[in-house]
């Protein structure tokens, strides 16, 4: 649906240290870094589809989801941010009641905004 989200950080290099290890682990990269100008892209399969740049931190709060490629990358994702400086929101975990095989961690990035990390497991018919 989206080709791609951008937002403002009050604190670029906070910004900068959370999500990277958010970005590694559900295998997206860096595609441009400017601390001067205070402006990151990463991208995915050749598109650059998600942007921060220094500035007014965006308002109101924003509830963001990444898609991870398993539920190691959950884990991998959630401790990096955590790491990064990031707030537990929400340890990895099931929330069935969301939806059968909805495993996930949330985390508050340094500006408040609530981050998930989602794993849908495909779940076989019987």
């Amino acid at each position: 649906m989206f080709d791609h989200v951008e937002y403002s950080v009050s604190d670029f290099s906070a910004a900068h240290q959370f999500y990277v290890p958010i970005f590694e682990a559900i295998g997206a990269r860096v595609a441009f870094l400017d601390e001067d100008v205070g402006e990151l892209g990463i991208e995915m399969q050749g598109i650059v589809q998600f942007l921060i740049t220094r500035g007014e931190p965006t308002h109101p709060k924003l509830h963001i989801c990444f898609k991870a490629l398993n539920k190691d990358s959950v884990q991998k994702a959630y401790s990096g941010a955590i790491a990064g400086g990031g707030i537990c929101n929400g340890k990895p975990g099931y929330r069935d009641h969301y939806a059968p095989g909805y495993y996930a961690a949330f985390v508050h990035d340094p500006d408040g905004h609530n981050v998930e990390i989602l794993f849908r497991e495909k779940l076989q018919s019987t």
